[in-house]
């Protein structure tokens, strides 16, 4: 029986590597599809936010004519858009629409005396048409909804309102937008989005219709969740109404939008909530208020990234009033924001504007992704098995033995994964094409070129380079895995992603180097343990913990700088926008600079010195690196493809001057070393 299993384990291993090519080919029609849902809208929309806009006129000597004057040149830099809030009694106080009066106020005001018990709201109508439109507003809200005392008063001849709340919980709650600024705003030719928060309390579903029939008939397209949360969210799932938020959006054609760069999504805003929407969303970019005060083309750098990398197609535009204790006034940095749009006088072609029409978008209402292709399930079933395949042949590395019996397991088990959660199996799956993909590159090199160690043919630095990009190409094959298992909308949209990063960055170099250790030399159970034996029984030295101390600080390093949220010196990121702007499309720096010329490296020392295999478990760095490249599923497929093309070819060019260093250092050596 085992004569027969090893047998069959020994010609099954050409099997697997078929099965790979067949999944190969399963990963391209999907890659296609995914090319063509990134294609499917190229409008990019520009919205500023005009509660911001409102909060820095207060600080003019004529906030209205500042707040013209503004818009008029927003307009003409590309902003088509203006978001409007809820409104609030102290955003109505901004805008003039109404005075607001605390009772020591309201008695200073009329001459009447405190009165004890009373802690009231006093506000009074600056016209007749903020009465006409905003008195219902205030008494549908309070009245109805609260539930809270509303009576008249006059002064002057002004009518007012009294509420019976305190001035600042009466300013906790949401109005509806004001129809006044929204009727100026669209008067002026600017598109509206509606900044809905979760804080209508109680939750009604009569009060929500009517709300967004209202902003329907204003032809509103989208809507921007404001705060952390759907409005009709509940932690309570009984309680919670965001489906129904979600029927309602859809019944009046209204799409949401996702924002990106939040500490954490927005509760509700999930995969089932999109569903409903018929992935009716787009994803968005903030420029968060403390960003405003950056240089004008730092601001357009952001932004152009934000359409090209990270195929974001709302651009959130946010700025805020500060003291410049330099200049001696208050600074809104709105000549920022509309200079990092049209870009200096004598050179427009520099603005985001510009740059962005330049990569072939049209600066205009955004709309949503069309889907095409989603899902193919046949083929991503094809995936799975063929993945179990690619995952059996890197452990065959270790052990040979075990290659078909971790086929069959792996491709059961992830077969029924998927029967109990898709996303979970495709995820799981990605995951360990993603580790897989880069040791198994890796590791075949090595072996190649320890099984060639003979052939003199060419220059090893020739012979180096056509190995390396063998192992590229290899790992290619698991990039296109990557690709074809996680595509679907969800995915573009970042509502489900790549899972295990940082697990990614660690598990290649931890295998490459254990094979180095360990397997390299001979994979019988009897030689490793006695490699196993020496390695636990062999003396410490002094220099063994120095260097060992070394590389755990180049591992504490390698991880600080992996993933949005790595760290880099300020020289590099110069570095980076430099590389940016004169390529158009930034290598990552890991790559050409380190690991792929190390890699390079590695396979021409190693034609010539055993121990330089240690270096591989460095190198294998750049191959991971070309996988979490395409982990990042939001990124045109495109932009991905040139960026590791440009890694490698710059990889290649530095990988001569590592060999350049060496053959001087070892000719000094060889010279100057006593014997």
């Amino acid at each position: 029986m085992l004569q027969r299993y090893l047998s069959v384990n020994e010609r099954g291993r050409k099997w697997l590597w078929w099965l790979v090519v067949l999944g190969l080919i399963a990963t391209l029609p999907l890659a296609f599809k995914r090319v063509q849902t990134e294609r499917s809208t190229k409008n990019v929309e520009i919205v500023f936010d005009y509660r911001d806009l409102l909060e820095a006129s207060a600080y003019r000597p004529n906030p209205e004519s500042y707040i013209q004057e503004k818009l008029k040149l927003m307009k003409e830099a590309g902003i088509g858009s203006m978001a409007v809030y809820e409104s609030s009694l102290d955003e109505l106080k901004n805008s003039r629409r109404i005075q607001v009066y605390t009772p020591q106020e309201y008695s200073l005001l009329t001459g009447k005396p405190l009165t004890s018990g009373e802690n009231n709201t006093y506000l009074l109508f600056t016209n007749t048409e903020a009465r006409d439109k905003i008195q219902p507003i205030i008494e549908k809200t309070y009245k109805e909804r609260l539930k809270v005392n509303i009576s008249s008063w006059s002064y002057n001849n002004r009518p007012g309102l009294i509420i019976s709340l305190p001035y600042e919980e009466a300013n906790t709650k949401p109005l509806e937008p004001d129809p006044i600024t929204m009727d100026m705003l669209q008067n002026q030719g600017f598109r509206l989005v509606a900044r809905i928060s979760n804080r209508m309390q109680p939750f009604t579903e009569e009060e929500l219709d009517g709300l967004f029939r209202k902003l329907s008939q204003r032809d509103i397209k989208r809507i921007v969740f404001d705060g952390n949360a759907v409005t009709g969210y509940d932690e309570d799932p009984e309680e919670s109404h965001v489906k129904l938020t979600a029927e309602l959006m859809k019944k009046y054609e209204l799409g949401g939008a996702i924002i990106d760069r939040l500490k954490a999504p927005q509760k509700g805003f999930n995969v089932p909530f999109v569903k409903e929407l018929d992935y009716n969303v787009v994803r968005l970019f903030p420029l968060y208020e403390t960003e405003a005060n950056l240089k004008p083309e730092v601001i357009a750098d952001k932004l152009v990234l934000a359409v090209k990398d990270r195929n974001l197609r709302m651009l959130f535009l946010n700025t805020r009033a500060a003291k410049d204790m330099d200049k001696g006034y208050i600074n809104d940095y709105l000549d920022n924001i509309i200079g990092s749009l049209t870009g200096p006088e004598e050179a427009p072609s520099e603005g985001a504007v510009a740059r962005i029409q330049k990569l072939g978008y049209d600066i205009d209402e955004a709309h949503a992704f069309v889907i095409h292709g989603d899902p193919w399930k046949p083929l991503k079933l094809l995936l799975l098995v063929a993945g179990a395949a690619l995952i059996a042949l890197t452990i065959g590395l270790y052990f040979p033995v075990l290659t078909s019996a971790s086929f069959v397991v792996g491709a059961i088990g992830v077969l029924g994964l998927y029967v109990l959660s898709n996303s979970l199996a495709l995820q799981a799956m990605a995951f360990g094409v993603g580790v897989c993909a880069p040791t198994l590159s890796t590791i075949l090199a090595i072996r190649y070129i320890r099984q060639n160690k003979g052939n003199k043919g060419g220059s090893a630095w020739g012979r180096a380079l056509v190995i390396f990009l063998g192992a590229s190409l290899l790992t290619i094959v698991g990039v296109l895995y990557v690709v074809g298992l996680l595509s679907g909308i969800t995915y573009y949209l970042v509502l489900e992603q790549y899972r295990g990063v940082a697990l990614l960055h660690l598990l290649p170099i931890a295998l490459v180097g254990i094979y180095a250790l360990l397997f390299a030399d001979s994979i019988k159970i009897s030689d490793l343990t006695a490699r196993i034996k020496s390695i636990l029984f062999a003396k410490i030295t002094v220099l063994w913990i120095v260097l060992a101390a070394v590389f755990g600080g180049a591992i504490y390093y390698y991880l600080t700088r992996t993933g949005n949220e790595g760290q880099a010196s300020q020289m590099e990121k110069l570095f980076r926008t430099y590389l940016e702007n004169g390529l158009g499309v930034r290598p990552r720096f890991k790559e050409f600079v380190f690991a792929h010329p190390l890699f390079i490296f590695a396979a021409y020392l190693f034609m010539k010195h055993r121990n330089a295999i240690y270096l591989f478990a460095g190198a294998v760095m750049g191959q991971l690196s070309i996988i979490d490249t395409f982990a990042h599923l939001h990124t045109p497929l495109y932009i991905s493809f040139i960026r590791i093309g440009l890694g490698i070819a710059f990889g290649i060019v530095i990988s001569l001057a590592y060999v350049a260093v060496w053959e001087l250092l070892a000719r000094g050596w060889r010279r100057w070393a006593p014997r």
